[in-house]
């Protein structure tokens, strides 16, 4: 099998694309499957061609020139996309001098958009992932494309020129039946996390007490008190403000957490600087001693903030999977998620962890007292979740993949048939 693998951006050696090497890696390695990767340059004139770790990328010039500059501008003021009218031209372009067996399209839009517009007599069948953000509609949080009325507009034709649409959990296939995909189309396979997600050989108990070690000298904590992390961008359709409300909840329990917020800030239009609002927010609470914006640290060091932690908390207000509660599981730290982010259907089902109530403060405060206190309920769910994590794994997801592109090509290209969305596994 053959794959044209469509993504964004591109970039081996950056984390957010980590996932996308090893499934690639697995695919070449295991399953008898190439793949060739294209993505989006804003920044170059001609199309390039790079093997990177062993995959060919290649990159169109979206905005080469002042004719494709001036379309994409004129198609900006309708769909909310800078660079469309260039993908889609230099897309048209590219299929039809090379011949794969399927088309990946990561995202329904913008790129499957992009490959739907071209007629299916000139391309091979087109399988869309769904990651969210391209259907997902948060307009007071800043978030999705889907909160744009145009693009609402043409999802349902763009799901009707998929062959099969991939939703990274069970929650994200559920809305987008609801925003006009067929349901038969629709299959539930979850992202991956990366190898390095994954304790070393040795001591697990061993890597939590050096973790936390090193974060108390880092950060000056205390190390009789609890640490509570956060990872992840700081963006409001997060949620972590709520987890910040959380706080002095729990204090008036009598507990005494330590919470580290860890990532980049973002900026919107509504919130300005999240990280700011954050600080803002825990100063009107009176909690500023006991959370610490930490900022980006490199992925390498995500594991050991994980490991540090009694708890990791994804309070996301609406998010289609969230691979930090798999990472968290990964190394024994039981994750407390919202039920609106879609791995909590994975957590829920292997008993993993908590899952409460999205927009509330005094759901997330009465989940951290629950576990904090109750250290028999803490230790099961710590190690169901690490049995839970390998499920994840880049070679379990690749095989997934592999079983449904391979049913969609014996079909004909016309769909997954009856297929009925997946729902991985989970026991431990």
């Amino acid at each position: 099998m053959h794959i044209l693998y469509c993504i964004p951006r591109y970039d081996s050696a950056a984390m957010g694309n980590r996932i996308h090497t090893e499934l690639l890696a697995a695919w070449r390695q295991h399953h008898n499957v190439t793949a060739e990767v294209l993505a989006l340059a804003a920044g170059q004139r001609t199309l390039t061609t790079n093997v990177e770790e062993g995959v060919v990328v290649h990159r169109l010039p979206v905005s080469a020139n002042w004719p494709l500059k001036l379309a994409n501008r004129m198609g900006n003021l309708v769909l909310p996309y800078p660079y469309l009218a260039g993908a889609v031209w230099h897309f048209r372009r590219f299929v039809a001098t090379r011949r794969y067996d399927l088309i990946h399209s990561e995202t329904a839009f913008p790129l499957g958009l992009v490959a739907a517009l071209v007629p299916p007599t000139q391309r091979p069948p087109l399988a869309v992932t769904l990651p969210g953000a391209d259907i997902m509609a948060e307009p007071e949080f800043d978030y999705g494309y889907g909160r744009f009325r145009t693009v609402r507009w043409l999802l349902p034709w763009i799901f009707g020129q998929a062959a099969v649409l991939r939703a990274d959990s069970p929650q994200l296939a559920e809305l987008a039946v609801r925003l006009g995909a067929t349901a038969r189309k629709v299959v539930a396979i979850p992202y991956n996390i990366t190898v390095d997600s994954f304790p070393p050989p040795g001591d697990r108990h061993e890597l939590r007490r050096n973790s936390r070690a090193q974060m108390v000298a880092r950060h000056r904590l205390d190390p009789e008190r609890p640490i509570i992390v956060s990872i992840n961008r700081l963006h409001p359709f997060k949620g972590i403000a709520y987890l910040v409300d959380a706080m002095p909840i729990v204090r008036r329990a009598g507990l005494a957490p330590q919470l580290l917020i860890v990532g980049p800030s973002r900026t919107t239009p509504r919130f300005g600087d999240y990280g700011d609002y954050l600080a803002q927010r825990a100063a009107k609470h009176g909690v500023s001693a006991d959370v610490h914006l930490v900022g980006g640290v490199p992925h390498h060091e995500t594991m050991h903030y994980m490991a540090a932690a009694d708890l990791a908390v994804v309070p996301s207000v609406a998010e289609s999977f969230s691979r930090v509660v798999l990472e968290a599981a990964a190394v024994g730290t039981p994750p407390i998620v919202t039920r609106t982010t879609g791995v909590s259907d994975y957590i829920a089902a292997a008993d993993a962890g908590r899952v409460v109530d999205p927009r509330s403060g005094a759901s997330l405060a009465e989940a951290i007292i629950e576990l904090l206190r109750d250290h028999a309920a803490w230790q099961a769910c710590s190690e169901r979740a690490f049995a839970l994590a390998p499920q994840f794994s880049s070679q379990r997801i690749a095989e997934q993949l592999v079983e449904l592109y391979t049913s969609v090509l014996r079909a004909g290209g016309g769909g997954a048939g009856e297929a009925q969305p997946i729902r991985m596994n989970v026991s431990p």
